[in-house]
């Protein structure tokens, strides 16, 4: 039989819920957005093939984002800072490239069987962190040449 929840645990979860459902439809950033989509599609997921493929959806959107966020980061840039940015770049793809390898050793050791399906998942993850820098980084660029204003 299945455990149930306590009519002060259940109550408990519906406020906190509810909660959720109100701070969350107060934000309008657009990657709190895309993180929600993701959320959304996994939750409505049958089988781990699903979730697999929203998380590739995911990942498309991830690296359009970081390729716009890169771009208009460059444009901010004069040819010195451009120069940096370029390292910057290859440095995170090296990055990139070795945190590949080592979730493709790592998760196949996993004696729980689970390494194929929590790989698009890191690599979601990985994705957002540069999608994050990038866009902290364009923040900051943009911050200084508009007088002060955000």
């Amino acid at each position: 039989m299945g455990a149930r929840l306590t009519k002060a645990a259940g109550w408990c979860k519906a406020v906190l819920l509810g909660g959720s459902i109100v701070f969350a439809g107060h934000s309008p950033a657009d990657p709190q957005r895309g993180r929600q989509d993701l959320r959304d599609c996994v939750g409505a997921a049958r089988d781990a093939r699903a979730v697999a493929a929203c998380e590739k959806s995911q990942q498309a959107v991830l690296r359009d984002r970081i390729k716009r966020w890169t771009k208009a980061l460059r444009a901010q840039l004069d040819p010195k800072q451009q120069s940096l940015l370029d390292r910057n770049v290859r440095a995170w793809q090296a990055f990139y490239d070795s945190e590949l390898a080592m979730l493709d050793l790592t998760l196949k050791q996993r004696a729980d069987g689970l390494g194929a399906a929590l790989h698009p998942g890191a690599i979601t993850r990985l994705l957002e962190e540069r999608e994050r820098q990038l866009r902290e980084h364009l923040h900051n660029a943009t911050y200084g040449r508009q007088g002060g204003k955000p």
